[in-house]
């Protein structure tokens, strides 16, 4: 049996050995969280389709056994929970984001911002369905042409050159379609598709040739036409290609001429004419196109003068002519009779000889609205004689006249200038002329010859010059 005091010595040894190995049986020691992350690079940029890895960051304290990221990574990129690397092929492109990463053991965690973001992949392989598309001809429409388009998508699609007037180039969808309205010489065009990570591109050889004229039409297609009066020139609207020349069958009446390089037809007639249809032809190298106009030369309206009175005292010299002017429609108008609304004239005289003194409405028109006559009626006198503008109603259900038979619309008087005719006994012959030499003077209003149908179609009448004779008393 051992004695108490070597019982007592052996706890003592043991007591002494704990406190000297420490753990359970002597010092404890605590596990320290990490104090500082932080990554060399803190922001990043990928591309979908290429292999990354980013390493773990920089760890000060003790080392971690856990790695976590919140938000989750963009798709095809993962955290090694164990090491902190980052690694993968991003799939999808991803706008710039911060991703939290946490490093964290037993004694705690500690925690960095990391800025990633994923672009696209380039485009590339950009192809059409063909690369060329020659001898197209303008105004038709072009074939529609869709690129096709690998690795990364586009929206944003340039040509260079420009193309075709006509011809457009989606820029969202690189799609090419359009109607040309004007000719190219063949030429090679490079379309590119771009994103923010590169571009690709394609090259198309495109050739349009002119077109043929096409549409070709007179607005004023049937027309009859006064005589001896200079006629609204007859204005052609063509499409598509550009006419070289212009040719019509059968030839025009003398006076009348179609213009080689526009196709306007204008002119005075010189002769009457029957209906005649004529064809007109626009042509160029690539074609012509056609069409009809029907001309009648003959006199629709005509504005006269009668003399009524004319003398003057040979010793004075004083003295005086009246005149009445008259309107009529030609019985072989296709409406006759045809209403008219209103009209307008000038007529000259020799402002040596005469004055003049009044212009008052005719017979014919005293008897319009009710007895008050026409509803307008405004002679201004020029520095070579007057104009005149008449308004029969400026209601068409109140009716104009019909110069069916020779209508009197005015009636004009005049005065003698004394020193002309004083002493003279043998008789003065001066003329009337229709027009107003002075218009476009400062203050003179440029009035034509005019017979208004409907308030809106204004037919040149013919006109026909008059001696006065004044004859001493």
């Amino acid at each position: 049996m051992l004695s108490v005091a070597r019982i007592i010595g052996k706890i003592l040894i043991l007591v002494l050995l704990a406190a000297t190995i420490g753990g359970c049986f002597g010092r404890s020691t605590k596990i320290q969280a990490p104090t500082a992350l932080s990554y060399p690079i803190a922001q990043w940029v990928l591309t979908v389709g290429e292999l990354v890895v980013i390493p773990a960051p920089v760890i000060i304290g003790d080392a971690p056994d856990h790695w976590s990221v919140d938000p989750p990574l963009p798709a095809g990129l993962a955290l090694n929970p164990e090491t902190g690397d980052i690694s993968g092929t991003p799939l999808e492109p991803c706008p710039a984001n911060f991703f939290t990463i946490t490093a964290s053991n037993f004694g705690g965690g500690v925690s960095v911002s990391l800025e990633i973001q994923v672009l696209p992949a380039a485009p590339c392989n950009l192809t059409y369905p063909v690369d060329e598309v020659l001898g197209h001809i303008a105004f038709t429409e072009f074939p529609i042409l869709h690129p096709s388009l690998e690795c990364g998508p586009s929206n944003d699609y340039t040509i260079e050159p420009a193309l075709a007037e006509g011809v457009l180039l989606d820029r969202y969808t690189g799609i090419i379609s359009g109607t040309p309205v004007a000719s190219q010489l063949a030429t090679v065009h490079v379309v590119t598709a771009a994103n923010e990570t590169g571009s690709s591109s394609f090259s198309i050889l495109i050739e349009i040739l002119p077109a043929a004229p096409c549409g070709l039409e007179y607005a004023e297609d049937d027309e009859v036409i006064s005589p001896y009066t200079p006629m609204s020139p007859l204005l052609p609207t063509v499409g598509c290609g550009e006419p070289e020349e212009w040719m019509i069958d059968p030839p025009l009446p003398d006076g009348l001429e179609i213009s080689a390089d526009t196709g306007v037809i204008s002119g005075t007639p010189a002769v009457e004419t029957v209906r005649i249809v004529y064809t007109i032809t626009a042509i160029n190298l690539h074609g012509s196109d056609q069409t009809e106009v029907a001309l009648r030369i003959s006199p629709v309206f005509s504005y006269e003068l009668e003399q009524i009175s004319g003398d003057y005292d040979p010793d004075t010299g004083q003295g005086g002519a009246e005149v009445r002017i008259i309107v009529t429609e030609g019985g072989d108008n296709v409406t006759f009779p045809t209403q008219i609304l209103m009209l307008s004239l000038a007529l000259g005289h020799d402002t040596t000889r005469l004055d003049l003194v009044s212009v008052d409405p005719g017979q014919d028109l005293t008897g319009l609205n009710g007895g008050d006559g026409p509803e307008f009626f405004a002679p201004f006198e020029t520095p070579t004689g007057f104009t005149l503008g008449v308004v029969f109603s400026f209601s068409a259900e109140a009716g104009g006249i019909s110069a069916d038979q020779p209508r009197e619309v005015a009636v004009v008087n005049y005065e003698t200038i004394p020193d002309v005719f004083s002493g003279d006994t043998d008789g003065v012959t001066t003329d009337l002329e229709w027009g107003n030499s002075s218009a476009g003077t400062p203050g003179v209003p440029s009035v034509g010859n005019t017979v208004v149908l409907d308030g809106v179609t204004g037919i040149l009448p013919v006109t026909a010059n008059i001696s006065l004779d004044l004859i001493p008393n």
